[in-house]
């Protein structure tokens, strides 16, 4: 409960600073009491103790790279050659030192600070794999001192390594679902914006309509009665024709009005395309994208314009799930013919992957619509999508 009043970060530098204390109290240790100071022995043994310590640090950078490259995914693997490299230097190291020294309990129990904080690095392998090399490799220390002590010895490290390969596994377990939080969050993120400028859209469209039916038929309707009044009493005086004509202009413009508000919330629909797409594309997190689209870009029909930016959506999704990338770009332009749409990414592309719900997703809409989607490799690397649609689609 106390650690969990720090923050990841913090936990995780706090494991690391917990090992590098524990090497050093076994490194002083040895440098001070193992030998003469300055005798063949303590020469090597100080020298072995700093190879420990050099491949403790060469074995965390190694599994931290793997995880920065990949995003902070984690991939068990128990053929990694520098891990089990590592770990075997840091195991021998040991046992050498302690078959040099012959050191007694409080030392051989202090020399073994210098296998057991190299335990976290075994979740790099399965549960079975990292729990037998921590096993064999306690065995063994505890077998070369011997005794009944050493069936101690062996006991107490093995607890030790046990606890801290745990300790390593909780706070990975928690690095990867904090990722994936960061993951759902972005697409949350994406989908809200999405509904948001969807929930203005249909306003828009809504507040059209009821303008249309509703003060349109009203406003023909009185255009009517004023021209029935007129044939109804053509015997009328020059004030009353001259009212009567009046009316009947008025509801003309007001009728002219309307139509041209109609057709500018229409227009205005249509025109915010740019702006839905720059609002989804503003609000993605842990993913830089270049946009590159005129901003003018205008689109006939709301339902084509909807498909499409929910296309382009769901691609960006895709790659914040999949490709592992931190750049995007998305570019809209027109030919001669078409409306392309591409969207690429600086991840990693994957030959053969499988098409799953979002590609067969996109690939439904823009069929609907009267387009079609093609996915591939880019050029620059990473993966590539592209949407096409005819250029009929603009206005």
């Amino acid at each position: 409960m106390f650690l969990e009043n720090f923050s990841l970060p913090i936990r995780v530098a706090l494991l690391g600073t917990l090992g590098f204390s524990a090497w050093l109290i076994a490194f002083v240790r040895i440098f001070f009491h193992s030998a003469d100071i300055g005798s063949t022995d303590h020469i090597v043994m100080v020298l072995l103790a700093l190879l420990n310590g050099v491949f403790f640090i060469i074995n965390t950078v190694a599994q931290l790279r793997f995880m920065l490259r990949h995003k902070m995914q984690w991939i068990l693997n128990n053929r990694d050659i520098i891990c089990w490299v590592t770990l075997l230097v840091a195991y021998v190291s040991t046992c050498v030192i302690q078959i040099i020294w012959r050191p007694d309990v409080l030392d051989v129990f202090l020399l073994s600070f210098l296998i057991v904080i190299h335990s976290i690095h075994t979740i790099r392998f399965t549960a079975v794999i990292s729990v037998f090399a921590l096993v064999i490799s306690s065995v063994v220390y505890g077998w070369l001192y011997g005794g009944e002590a050493g069936f101690y010895v062996a006991a107490f490290v093995m607890i030790q390594k046990l606890v801290l390969w745990g300790l390593g596994l909780g706070v990975l377990r928690e690095l990867l679902e904090t990722n994936k939080l960061k993951v759902s969050t972005a697409k949350l993120t994406i989908a809200q914006a999405r509904l948001e400028e969807s929930s203005r859209s249909e306003e828009r469209r809504k507040i059209r309509q009821d303008l249309h039916d509703k003060m349109g038929h009203e406003l023909a309707a009185m255009n009517i009665n004023l021209q029935i009044l007129e044939h109804k009493y053509p015997n009328k005086a020059e004030e009353e024709k001259l009212a009567l004509e009046q009316a009947q202009a008025s509801c003309q413009r007001l009728f002219s009005t309307l139509g041209e508000v109609v057709g500018e919330l229409r227009k205005q629909t249509n025109e915010h395309f740019y702006d839905q797409l720059r609002s989804v594309i503003d609000k993605v997190p842990k993913l830089e994208i270049h946009l590159e689209c005129n901003s003018d870009i205008r689109i006939q029909d709301d339902v084509v314009a909807d498909n499409l930016l929910c296309c382009i959506q769901e691609g960006i999704t895709n790659i914040l799930k999949h490709s592992h990338a931190t750049k995007a770009w998305v570019t809209l332009f027109s030919d001669d013919e078409q409306l392309k749409v591409i969207i690429r990414d600086n991840g990693r592309a994957i030959a053969g992957a499988k098409v799953g719900n979002g590609l067969n997703g996109i690939y439904g809409r823009m069929k609907n619509i009267g387009g079609d989607a093609v996915t591939g490799n880019s050029e620059q690397g990473g993966f590539k999508l592209s949407l096409n649609l005819p250029k009929s689609v603009l206005i």
